[in-house]
């Protein structure tokens, strides 16, 4: 069975899904050097591979580096799967009223591979700081919305991925396993995770799972903090019973 498995991998495909990943908001444009760095592989590999994506409308070449930058295409590949997730839809007015209400940052996310991303978000006044944005990853390490993805999963299932992690993110999981093993001991008297000034000084967040929603997936919701004092009872005590209470609605 293995083997069949294995002869039936297009290499090729999986290698333009990979080239198409290592676009990123820090880095939107990219070139066959760069890419090829990334990706491990010779840059005649790369070009054929961004000739090929390109005629597909995939990415686009930028008129001012000559580089690459992600296409529309990409963009509205992505958008019917966002509408897939009808939990969007049920949450987002309690998202919006308790985001006012705790004046943060209010959002939904689902795993992708090692991380978390972000599927629907509301948001008390103006972006700033650290935007949380929808398709945007985050650490499933660091942050409460990831802790309480893993808090959500089955023993076996929690453990395989943290041994994933171990494997191919090594240094970030040495960086977070203390407080993220803490987290996860603590989430069957609390009902919640949280995340207090470790991915970034001045953010704090208190996570619950949300359970399976649209598809079987799944899925968990955050309220995220920037820009005031650190206060994780204030968390656990006042934001958390609140986002409980949403998600108990939500789903």
């Amino acid at each position: 069975m293995a083997s069949t498995r294995a002869s039936q991998f297009a290499t090729t495909l999986a290698r333009g899904l990979e080239l198409l990943r290592c676009f990123s908001p820090q880095q939107p444009v990219l070139g066959n050097k760069e890419l090829a760095q990334r990706l491990d592989l010779p840059r005649p590999t790369v070009s054929r591979l961004v000739y090929t994506l390109m005629c597909m409308g995939y990415p686009a070449q930028d008129r001012d580096s000559g580089k690459y930058r992600l296409g529309s295409a990409v963009l509205s590949l992505g958008f019917p799967l966002l509408e897939m997730f009808s939990v969007r839809q049920r949450a987002r007015a309690g998202m919006l009223e308790l985001a006012h209400e705790v004046r943060g940052t209010v959002s939904i996310a689902i795993r992708d591979r090692l991380d978390m991303v972000c599927i629907e978000v509301s948001r008390f006044g103006e972006r700033s700081g650290h935007p949380i944005d929808v398709g945007r990853t985050y650490s499933m390490c660091g942050t409460a919305v990831g802790r309480a993805y893993l808090a959500a999963c089955s023993p076996a299932d929690r453990q395989a991925i943290l041994n994933q992690i171990r494997e191919g993110a090594g240094r970030r999981m040495a960086r977070y396993r203390e407080r993220l093993l803490q987290s996860l001991a603590d989430y069957p008297a609390t009902g919640c995770c949280v995340s207090v000034g470790e991915v970034y000084a001045d953010v704090q967040a208190v996570a619950v799972p949300l359970g399976r929603v649209d598809r079987g997936e799944l899925a968990a919701i955050n309220v995220s903090f920037q820009r005031r004092s650190l206060n994780e009872r204030w968390l656990l005590d006042e934001v958390a019973p609140k986002l409980i209470a949403l998600a108990r609605r939500t789903v």
